[in-house]
């Protein structure tokens, strides 16, 4: 995951000191000393820092800025079916002058212009500057798992891999998007990645294209969508769709690995990683390149017994099948908050992950595997599985007899699941407020997550926080219900925030992530299936297991009574050990979160002494979400070379607030940070998403399986 900058115009002005600027700014992104020079034609200026081992053939090879005949390519890319490509432009009579992504990227822009990103298949953010046309484009992959951010100052269209790398071209505003923040401090995430934390700087979607022609820029413009669900009349049996299934994910692995060497998985004991690894492992039996020595090994954590995360047991048992050695790792020996305050002084925008020292160790794990490419089980969820909400299809469109049999299955969760899942979803917005007694909803949407009581009411209206989030959700008069939420969870901006983010942090360890359920072909197929093979009965994730039938163990692949590999005991343990003393030495001072008007400090004072009595998961996780925010202002506001921003004078307070915070608790978290993390292994999540983040899901504990 490469730094690329671009300042495209149409006069003389941006330079090449410029550029270097600008990628100084991300310092832990590239090596500007194992990088070409900017490339400049004295009207556009294109620039890229790599890793030195990014220069490798299984990344973005040893091309950083691309010059061919005019036409100028600056690429933060691993593309795969590459020989399938190929066959496309030599159909065109394209010639490719070299072998990495960049130069296919060339070729595809001289194939098909402007449309080219609809071609390519991959991870993917990329600047091409066309000199003869004096056009330029810029494009995100179809998932958003490399990010890429802009603005226009001076004239100028200013392109980055990362924000803080368009924050540093001279003039560009660095005022606060208030909106932005107070959702991200509210811990709204389906709003989260749709803008930046600045009112200037603009995400550029994923699976979208900008052009930049004349002086002017049209788009963001769709380059791709999710393919509508087919009638189950039309669509191959469900035998006929799990071969076909093994074969996609087993091309997608084979793609994604190493030419040659090791490739790890971040293998759990759930349904989605070991498909990945139990498909490669079958597809390495028949696949040999030139004498390459390739294999996979898997990386695991361990919980300890009783830990609801623990899926030891299962892990050993896929391993055993196969007859590979698993790389453990130790989940007491993972800090989950060590460093925040650091990490918020080096983040360029204040979302951080709940998981990301988790996420790191499962990177050192790689490593010491000898491994730079680190394949996961993201997306299972999205593809293979659906909420409760396909009762509510199945009640409007009459299907009588199959909802009967889905709520026999329900009974033990009691009446007010049924309705909150078959009835409510259905019924008119304004309605929901007074059904949600019954219901035990939050009077909302159904995916809809509640504001946190700290956050002030004023700033909720003024901002409109409450339509901002739904504006991403899901809509509820769809005819498909649970066709729309699919696609939601695969274009809403908090999934491309979450892959690109982690992919930056893994970067910093050395590990590019990959996720081969996520290739765009196992994508395309699975959305077109029935919505019965993601779900029936106490069944789910159907055809995902059925495809991979006979390459893992039966009793991995046998329904589950209840959830296994949760988080959710792990992040409960370190929360409640550091949460008093960071909250504690946070309240100590002004916030600025209260500064800028968005939140009550004694309404989160006593949330935190609430927290701590009664333990509450909603709460355990907004109060991360506003800790994170309030830290990275504090950093912005501290570091020195930033510009200066203006903040709303602070509400009058008495004394500051205190949150009570035992002796024990409080030497315990100082000693937290100090532990090292192995390596590591892994839960299967929504891109890189805890499920924590997503449980406002709903899906029952008794038919969902974490993995």
């Amino acid at each position: 995951m490469s730094l690329i900058v671009a300042i495209l115009g149409t006069v003389a002005g941006p330079d090449v000191a410029t550029a270097r600027a600008m990628l100084g700014a991300m310092p832990r992104r590239g090596d500007q000393s194992a990088c070409d020079g900017p490339w400049s034609d004295g009207r556009s200026v294109l620039a890229v820092s790599r890793l030195a081992w990014e220069h490798g053939v299984d990344f973005s090879g040893p091309t950083d800025v691309l010059v061919e005949d005019g036409v100028c390519v600056a690429a933060d890319a691993s593309l795969y079916h590459r020989a399938d490509l190929r066959r496309r432009l030599a159909a065109l009579d394209i010639r490719v002058t070299g072998d990495t992504p960049s130069h296919l990227i060339l070729a595809a822009y001289r194939a098909w212009g402007v449309q080219c990103a609809a071609r390519l298949e991959g991870d993917f953010a990329f600047v091409v500057w066309d000199g003869w046309r004096r056009q330029g484009m810029c494009a995100r992959d179809f998932l958003g798992r490399r990010g890429l951010y802009y603005t226009h100052c001076q004239g100028k269209l200013v392109v980055a891999s990362a924000v803080g790398a368009v924050l540093a071209y001279p003039g560009c505003s660095t005022a606060l998007n208030l909106g932005a923040l107070g959702a991200t401090a509210a811990g709204l995430l389906w709003s989260a990645g749709a803008d930046s934390a600045y009112e200037r700087v603009s995400v550029l979607p994923a699976a979208h294209a900008l052009v930049w022609r004349d002086g002017a820029t049209a788009g963001p413009t769709p380059f791709w969508r999710p393919p509508v669900r087919e009638p189950a009349a039309v669509v191959p049996s469900l035998d006929d769709a799990a071969v076909e299934l093994r074969g996609l994910l087993e091309s997608a692995v084979v793609e994604q690995m190493g030419c040659d060497g090791v490739t790890t998985v971040w293998m759990s004991g759930g349904w989605d990683s070991t498909a990945v690894f139990a498909a490669g492992m079958a597809a390495l039996r028949e696949v040999t390149l030139d004498g390459a020595q390739r294999s996979l090994r898997p990386v695991s954590i361990s919980y300890p017994e009783g830990d609801p995360g623990r899926e030891d047991e299962l892990i050993r048992d896929v391993a055993s099948f196969w007859r590979a050695d698993v790389q453990w790792l130790d989940i007491d020996a993972i800090p989950l908050l060590d460093g925040l305050e650091e990490r918020a002084a080096r983040s360029d925008e204040p979302p951080a992950h709940l998981y990301e020292a988790w996420n790191r160790a499962l990177a050192r794990g790689t490593r010491a595997c000898g491994a730079r490419i680190a394949l996961d089980g993201a997306g299972g969820d999205q593809l293979f599985q659906v909420s409760d909400i396909y009762l509510a299809d199945l009640l409007v469109h009459g299907h009588w007899r199959c909802l009967a049999r889905e709520l026999r299955t329900r009974r033990v969760q009691g009446l007010r699941h049924i309705f909150r899942n078959t009835v409510e979803p259905l019924l008119p917005l304004a309605l929901t407020r007074f059904t949600s007694r019954l219901s035990g909803s939050n009077g909302g949407h159904y995916l809809e997550r509640p504001l946190p009581s700290w956050v002030r009411p004023e700033f909720v209206a003024s901002s409109a926080l409450v339509e901002r989030e739904r504006a991403w959700l899901p809509p509820r008069r769809a005819r498909d219900r649970a066709d729309a939420e699919n696609r939601s969870f695969l274009t809403a901006p908090v999934w491309a925030w979450g892959g690109s983010y982690m992919s930056g942090v893994l970067l910093e360890e050395g590990v590019e992530p990959r996720s081969p359920l996520l290739d765009r072909r196992v994508v395309e197929f699975a959305l077109r299936r029935p919505v019965s093979e993601r779900a029936r009965g106490y069944e789910t994730k159907i055809l995902l297991r059925r495809a991979v039938r006979g390459l893992l163990p039966d009793s991995l692949l046998a329904p589950r009574a209840y959830r296994t590999g949760v988080t959710s005991g792990y992040s409960r343990r370190a929360m409640r050990a550091c949460y008093p003393a960071l909250f504690a030495d946070l309240l100590r001072s002004p916030l600025q979160l209260a500064q800028l008007g968005i939140v009550d400090p004694a309404l989160l004072e006593r949330a935190v002494n609430q927290f701590m009595e009664h333990g509450g998961e909603f709460e355990r996780v907004a109060l991360f979400h506003t800790l994170k925010t309030e830290l990275w202002l504090r950093a912005r506001r501290d570091r020195a070379a930033a510009p200066a921003f203006a903040l709303s004078p602070a509400p009058p307070t008495s004394t500051p607030p205190t949150v009570r915070v035992g002796h024990d608790m409080g030497a315990r978290a100082a000693t937290h940070g100090n532990m090292i993390a192995p390596a590591s292994s892994g839960r299967d999540s929504l891109p890189h998403l805890p499920v924590e983040e997503c449980h406002r899901l709903r899906w029952p504990a008794a038919r969902i399986t974490r993995t």
